[in-house]
């Protein structure tokens, strides 16, 4: 014979001599004939997308029919093999074109003749098939079932979405991947320069009005394309935290992407009118400035899933050709199939990236309800997890309670999907935190560093943790490589200048802090972790007028403007500051640490280790850098000190 027999996939076999499908442990599945030779054509096509013309007439060679049948014969083959028109595997449908497998195949040739009762042998029947033209149901795109509402009543307050809201968000996806994936219209439009971007940066989608904005939904388009894209390994996609600086109407997108250091941009706009969605978006090439890719689109507001499954793969297509299909099918993996889920986890990056009290707990309560709708959301329950850890590193909620949430809601986020990065780096904060084994904490880091290498989170909180064991050179090779994922980060910036504080590289970690507040001069992190570096150097006048009088939320702060104070003799001050410090300790709040810090300025070195038994237990946010905290210097050799540095760890 010519030609392969037998196709291979996932343990599955299709056998083109015997018509059948066999499942991995060899039974054969049901499936009806038409949806055999709808699933045969596919396979065979694998390598493009399919129209569903070009299908009907593979299919029906003889016979005009209408669309319904060809969606009841694919429905046929997504049962027979177990797949998800909502999370394919094997069939994709790309909206508005057709449909495409996209499964691993291996095809192998006849090795003996076959009987002419084993040609004849047609697959298993599923249902009886309708005749050509019938009347038939049609597979539902979308979600299954009706949505449940967000429990808790203030999570409304927020912007809980309703019916309609829900609709609008549905509308988005359909938009989206109508754009990049020519459903209606795409024009290629490339350049001289034939070489394809490498890096790109996905930019909230605009209104088109500036009176109809809203930046959840603006901002949840380009979430749901940065986490399918940062799944192909060639390319480099700008993480949501670092484009939500850019969601303003006036900015000009080729000079933010300059600033990204990315070589394209996907920018686009937004219209939601009379049950209608109008959707324009452009890819640009950074470099030449020219587009890509450039479209307009209107449509009803339905589909949602689909729709962004066919945008992220023709941008893959664009971007990265011949992408191993292993490569595209986790690209297209679903983290929630609820609309609703998808809208509030949003609004939570939205809130968690701002960085700020009122944000943050803002953030916890949509985290919070996305859990509700869909409990086995990992992202949001991820989400949740970085929003409490927040909590306690920022002194905004004693520790002890805000880790121990953090910790349930990363399990939580582990086992809905025990390979997700953002679960792994959630729980790792947590063990190094809380549980203070900064061993198990870096191979959690280092775990979500291989599963996905530009998540800078994790850099980032595996370069703390080696900062916290000593390890000043690694430490900063990882914070460098979170700084180069998101370059526009704040957060990594100021962490770059706190690695060199603690390696004692005053002079580079305050040139560096310097810079960083010259660009954000509100910004509690720099102005906080500079005035420890000039604490350091005895620099208390230039420190106080740093600080303003004030002690702003952020890592270690607590201690900063008494130790100010007390550095230019201003005892009485400095010992209301430490009053402030003990109130609040009473009340479980983890500044036993600061309090220490507070105490030694001040010149009580027994209050200083009083102080430090307290940080063993309250759980104090920098109580794991005991051991190369330069302030502590003058009592680091008592006896005393190592015992509690030693506890501090487990020992």
């Amino acid at each position: 014979m010519q030609g392969p027999a037998i196709y291979r996939f996932a343990g599955f076999e299709l056998d083109t001599l015997r018509r059948r499908l066999t499942g991995p442990n060899g039974s054969l599945c049901a499936i009806s004939s038409r949806g055999y030779d709808a699933l045969l054509y596919l396979v065979k096509n694998r390598a493009r997308v399919v129209g569903k013309d070009e299908l009907m007439k593979a299919v029906w060679p003889r016979t005009v029919v209408e669309e319904n049948n060809l969606t009841q014969a694919v429905s046929s083959a997504r049962r027979a093999l177990g797949d998800s028109r909502d999370s394919p595997r094997f069939i994709l449908t790309v909206a508005g074109r057709g449909y495409q497998f996209v499964g691993e195949t291996s095809a192998k040739e006849a090795t003996r003749s076959v009987t002419a009762d084993e040609l004849g042998e047609a697959p298993a029947l599923s249902a009886l098939e309708p005749a050509a033209g019938q009347a038939i149901g049609v597979e539902e795109p979308g979600l299954a079932g009706p949505t449940p509402q967000p429990e808790d009543s203030q999570v409304a307050e927020f912007g809980t979405p309703s019916v309609n809201r829900r609709r609008l968000l549905v509308a988005l996806g359909a938009g989206t991947a109508a754009i990049a994936a020519g459903v209606y219209g795409w024009k290629r439009t490339r350049g001289t320069d034939p070489s394809r971007p490498r890096s790109l940066a996905v930019l909230p989608f605009r209104p088109l009005t500036d009176d109809h904005g809203d930046a959840a939904i603006e901002i949840g388009i380009a979430d749901l394309l940065i986490n399918r894209l940062s799944t192909v390994p060639a390319l480099s996609v700008t993480p949501l935290s670092s484009v939500i600086a850019s969601n303003t109407s006036d900015r000009d997108p080729l000079a933010y992407a300059r600033d990204l250091g990315v070589e394209a941009v996907l920018d686009g706009h937004v219209q939601m009118r009379d049950g209608r969605i109008r959707l324009t978006a452009r890819l640009i090439d950074v470099r030449s400035g020219k587009p890509l890719w450039a479209g307009d689109f209107t449509e009803r507001l339905d589909d949602f899933f689909a729709v962004q499954d066919s945008l992220a793969s023709q941008l893959m297509n664009e971007l990265v050709p011949n992408l191993p299909v292993e490569v595209r099918q986790r690209s297209l993996q679903h983290h929630t199939v609820d609309v609703e889920a998808w809208q509030l986890y949003a609004n939570g990056r939205y809130h968690v990236a701002r960085r700020n009290e009122a944000s943050v707990r803002k953030a916890i309560e949509y985290f919070a309800a996305a859990e509700r709708v869909d409990p086995r959301f990992a992202l949001a329950s991820a989400g949740l997890s970085e929003a409490w850890a927040m909590m306690a590193v920022f002194g905004i909620e004693p520790p002890a309670e805000a880790l121990a949430q953090a910790r349930d809601a990363a399990r939580r986020a582990l086992a809905a999907d025990p390979r997700l990065p953002e679960g792994l780096t959630a729980i790792g904060q947590v063990v190094t935190q809380f549980d203070r084994d900064l061993d198990g904490g870096r191979d959690y880091y280092r775990r979500a560093i291989q599963l996905r290498p530009d998540l800078a989170l994790a850099h980032a909180y595996l370069a703390l943790s080696l900062t916290m064991g000593g390890e000043a050179a690694r430490a900063r090779a990882s914070i460098v490589r979170a700084q180069q994922i998101e370059p526009a980060s704040l957060v990594y910036r100021s962490i770059g200048g706190l690695v060199a504080y603690f390696a004692r590289d005053y002079v580079e970690a305050e040139r560096h802090l310097e810079s960083v507040a010259r660009t954000a001069p509100d910004a509690p992190l720099p102005r906080q972790f500079l005035a420890r570096v000039l604490l350091a150097q005895d620099r208390g006048a230039e420190a106080l007028a740093l600080l303003d009088g004030r002690n702003d939320p952020a890592p270690g702060a607590y201690s900063n403007l008494g130790r100010a104070l007390a550095q230019v003799g201003r005892q009485a001050e400095a010992l209301e500051e430490a009053g402030k410090l003990e109130r609040l300790r009473e009340r479980g709040f983890g500044v036993g640490f600061d309090l220490a810090l507070l105490r030694l300025e001040i010149g009580d070195a027994e209050a200083t280790l009083d102080a430090l038994e307290w940080a063993v237990a309250d759980h104090s946010q920098m109580g794991a850098y005991v051991n190369v905290e330069p302030a502590l210097d003058p009592v680091r050799g008592d006896p005393r000190f190592a015992a509690i540095a030693a506890r501090m760890f487990g020992g």
